[in-house]
């Protein structure tokens, strides 16, 4: 206590003022030793330290940097990005004493008021903070009626202001329930605030309401009200104040997201008004309009997207008995005529230094553009095909680029039929625009190429190849290399775009990967070498050049037929030197780091895959590929460890036992990475990893298994894990049962209460992504089960399982059920699983099983459930539920 009292003491006496200016302080040491201040007043007093920042938050006689500061540190006290870290955080905030708290807030809603507007919107950060805990808890009830108070009641356009903000803040960070009882109040104040004189107050209002417009279901669906708040947003479009513009089309687009089925009576006003924003910003160019006029492409991007979502929903329930509840208007097929040369004029307004980096309306107008090909299909050919005609060949090279991208733009969407008059002629135009004297134009023609190879590439002929991936010969002019080729050395964002279509090209290969000879073969050698030059470009780490090199290697590695292995044998020590030489890079800087990692990360990336394709064949170059995986592992990058993890994953399927010797060395990191659960990507891949290690040594991993099942199990029950996780750790204790056979007895009570567990998890029926992983985890329980049957088995320790075949069989039952309550949340995947666990409890239990099997109401569903896999699409399905019954009624006799 006397400790506490004089901490408190100490935190009290500090000069707060100073502290918070070191804090911000050139001088390290400085800013260090205030860092360090602040970090143990939070810990020793934290109400103390609030109050504190509280008051210089509020005071109007000091520097405003101090109180911007006092503001952050309140905030920081109050909300952080990571889940964990604001669960703890808020659970500080409710335990602190009532009075204290009051103290804290009275004195931030006060700040609301401050003359400085850069206060007033820190203040309206940290009273956010403060709500997105407390409303939740029903504490705070006052909060949301006064703030409504300030902007109804109260003179100052200040307090307007910033009471406004704060509402659009709270609107935005909390859980739409909470504030349904408030939303008319807030809706009041809201549309108060757009109509007021200060364009301040009209700007924070438009900026809540579109936070608020979740929350205001109910008024949306009174007409009188939807009227008036659509009414309302459609004039503030027409004010000439740029912010306010912009903010009231970000509305139109929520809206349009959020309201689709109610948008028909107010399409022609919005129709009009977004077309209008768009002419006007590609006549006018000036950069003001551009930015609404982004808005207002947006709206049809949006539109876009709810159709096609409502398209695809009516193809699903074509012929069923419930139609979908939303019914598709075909807005956007209605605007097209109008609406798509809008666009492609808005795509000819590039700014001139235009680079990836900068979203401009000529972007957003192409992206769009490819929407809207995917909504109208066939029909958005007739309105584009004339303007890509026109302009393909312009001398200004805005038009030759905006009509190089329109194509491009409707290569989704439109049927192979209605493009094929066009394709040859195109592809041999972007060939040739290939050597524009123009970057953008080049860049436009090798994304457009990309697309070409991705959706249309059996209509590329053999003199197109030719011209695009013909290596040049001895004593030949430049010109006649492949293009691609070419593009390969071009400007960073040229090449990257040839690298996505070297990419799509070899996707395509997948097919026939496996075959003695395929269309990668003839351009293997020249195109790996390209690919690596590329990678060691100067500026390849411009424009995600490297990245994209890599991922083109990696796609050409792995879709590469067999006559191309001798090849990538040779080029396997290649990629094992330049990991090598990584660790030599001079690391002076974090992005000196950073460039390593990205380095060690996508050179182990190429590893996995030449291992994957090389299989037994790598044998002779794993030592050396373990000793630079083991060295990667030293680094404390995540990404990298990913990328580690996953390569060490395929030496040891292609070693097998012989990844023994390398266990005593890889074991602490694989444990690591096990580990992981804050990067549960990490740890994903390591139970993977795990998985292949057991099928690898079998038995012999039985050195590793406790270790292994305790990391496992507690990976399993720890509810701060990702929980796509946790359906392959489940899965994975089949795996470990696989392999150590009858020796995986000592941890079944442990593993099988566990799996029960899983079991009973239950998730709403209404949301698709709960349903998903319910099946995934359901999946894996099977998995599970079934390892642990045939392991058993192996070693005749079947009985083992007695105890547990009614925990198995419930599940069983809960599925077969929902094949008749909820068909749709019971996948093909689930049924095989299912259907595989009963067939081998018949294998393993034998006459002990015969006796379940035979009484009801076991027999039923399990014949409901073999049906179900007999009446399959799928052949493996199939084959294991004919299996399944054989084995089981053979059993019952």
């Amino acid at each position: 206590a006397v400790a506490l009292c004089r901490a408190a003491a100490a935190i009290a006496a500090m000069d707060v003022t100073a502290v918070l200016l070191n804090a911000q302080s050139p001088d390290a040491n400085l800013r260090q030793a205030a860092e360090q201040q602040l970090e143990q007043a939070k810990m020793t007093n934290l109400p103390l330290l609030m109050s504190l920042m509280a008051n210089e938050l509020g005071d109007e006689s000091k520097d405003l940097h101090v109180r911007q500061a006092a503001g952050l540190v309140l905030k920081n006290c109050l909300a952080a990005k990571d889940l964990s870290r604001q669960g703890h955080l808020a659970q500080q905030w409710l335990q602190t004493e009532a009075n204290a708290k009051q103290q804290i807030k009275m004195k931030v809603l006060s700040t609301l008021g401050s003359a400085e507007q850069k206060a007033r919107h820190t203040s309206a950060q940290a009273v956010a903070a403060m709500a997105t805990i407390d409303l939740p808890q029903n504490q705070w009830p006052e909060l949301v009626p006064g703030l409504v108070n300030n902007v109804t009641q109260q003179p100052s356009p200040q307090l307007k202001q910033s009471s406004l903000e704060a509402l659009g803040y709270i609107c935005e960070e909390i859980e739409p329930e909470v504030l349904v009882a408030s939303s008319n109040l807030i809706l009041t104040a809201v549309i108060q605030g757009m109509k007021e004189a200060d364009m301040d107050v009209r700007i924070a209002g438009t900026n809540a309401l579109y936070n608020a417009l979740e929350f205001v279901k109910a008024n949306f669906e009174n007409e009188t009200e939807r009227n008036y708040i659509m009414q309302t947003v459609c004039e503030t479009t027409q004010v000439a104040h740029k912010e306010l513009r912009f903010a009231a089309f970000e509305c139109i687009v929520r809206v349009a997201e959020l309201y689709y089925d109610k948008l028909p009576n107010y399409m022609q006003a919005l129709f009009q008004l977004t077309l209008q924003a768009i002419k006007t910003a590609t006549e006018t160019g000036d950069p003001d309009h551009d930015e609404v006029a982004q808005q207002a492409i947006e709206f049809w991007s949006t539109l876009c997207d709810e159709e096609l979502e409502l398209i695809e929903e009516l193809a699903e329930t074509e012929g069923a008995a419930n139609p979908p509840a939303q019914a598709c208007h075909y807005f956007v097929r209605g605007a097209a005529p109008h609406l798509v040369p809008a666009m492609l004029e808005a795509m000819c307004k590039q700014a001139e230094d235009d680079d990836d980096d900068t979203w401009s309306m000529a972007m957003a107008a192409a992206t769009c553009l490819s929407r809207v090909a995917q909504a109208t299909e066939d029909e958005v050919v007739q309105y584009v095909i004339p303007f890509v005609e026109q302009h393909l060949t312009s001398a200004d090279w805005h038009r030759r680029e905006a009509a190089t991208l329109a194509f491009g733009s409707i290569l989704e969407g439109p049927s192979q039929n209605v493009l094929a008059p066009y394709l040859t002629q195109a592809l041999d135009m972007m060939i040739k625009l290939m050597r524009d004297s123009n970057v953008q134009v080049k860049d436009t023609a090798a994304w457009t190429i990309g697309r070409i190879c991705e959706h249309h590439i059996r209509s590329i002929n053999a003199e197109q190849w030719q011209m695009m991936t013909r290596p040049l010969q001895p004593g030949e002019t430049p010109d006649k290399e492949g293009v691609l080729l070419t593009g390969l050395r071009d400007d960073p964002r040229v090449a990257n775009n040839v690298c996505w279509a070297l990419h799509n090209l070899a996707e395509h290969c997948e097919d026939t990967r496996d075959e003695p000879t395929n269309v990668l073969s003839g351009l293997f050698v020249e195109l790996a070498r390209a690919l690596l030059v590329c990678t060691e470009r100067p500026d390849a780490g411009e424009h995600n050049l490297r990245s994209s090199a890599y991922e083109a290697l990696n796609t050409t590695l792995a879709n590469a037929a067999e006559d191309t292995k001798p090849r990538i044998e040779q080029l396997l020590p290649a990629i094992c030197h330049k990991l090598e030489q990584t660790f030599l890079m001079q690391i002076v800087s974090n992005d000196d780091r950073e460039a390593q990692s990205e380095l060690q990360g996508l050179l182990c990336g190429s590893l996995q895959v030449m291992t994957q394709k090389l299989n037994e064949r790598v044998v002779p170059f794993a030592d050396k590929m373990m000793e630079l995986f083991i060295q990667v592992f030293a680094s404390k990058n995540s990404t990298v460890h990913e990328e580690a993890l996953m390569a060490v994953g395929a030496i040891a399927n292609a070693v097998e036992a012989g990844f023994e010797k390398y266990m005593p060395h890889f074991r602490p990191f694989l444990s690591l990475g096990l580990s992981n659960s804050e990067e549960y990507q990490v740890c994903a891949v390591a139970v993977g990893v795990v998985g292949d290690i057991c099928r690898a040594l079998e038995s012999k991993v039985v050195p590793y298994c406790d270790e292994l099942v305790h990391l496992l199990l507690r990976n399993a029950q720890n509810p701060n894990l990702n929980r796509d996780v946790k359906p392959p750790i489940l899965s994975c204790f089949g795996d470990i049962a696989l392999a150590v056979g009858g020796q995986f007895e000592k941890y079944l009570q442990v593993t099988m209460n566990m799996l029960q567990q899983a079991s009973l998890t239950e998730v709403d029926p209404s949301n698709p992504d709960l349903v998903d992983y319910l099946q995934q985890l359901r999946e894996g329980i099977f998995e599970a089960y079934t390892g642990i049957l045939q392991g058993l088995r192996e070693d005749n320790k079947s009985e083992a399982f007695l105890p547990y075949v009614d925990n198995a069989l419930t599940l069983v039952r809960q599925v077969a059920e929902g094949l008749t309550t909820h068909p749709d949340t019971v996948g093909d995947d689930l049924i095989r699983a299912a259907v595989g666990v009963v067939g081998d409890l018949a294998m393993s239990l034998g006459p002990n099983f015969k006796d379940l099997a035979k009484q009801a109401p076991h027999k039923d569903y399990m014949k409901h459930l073999m049906r179900a896999a007999k009446a399959s699409r799928v052949q493996g399905t199939r084959d294991v539920g004919r299996w399944a019954f054989q084995t089981v009624f053979e059993r019952v006799g």
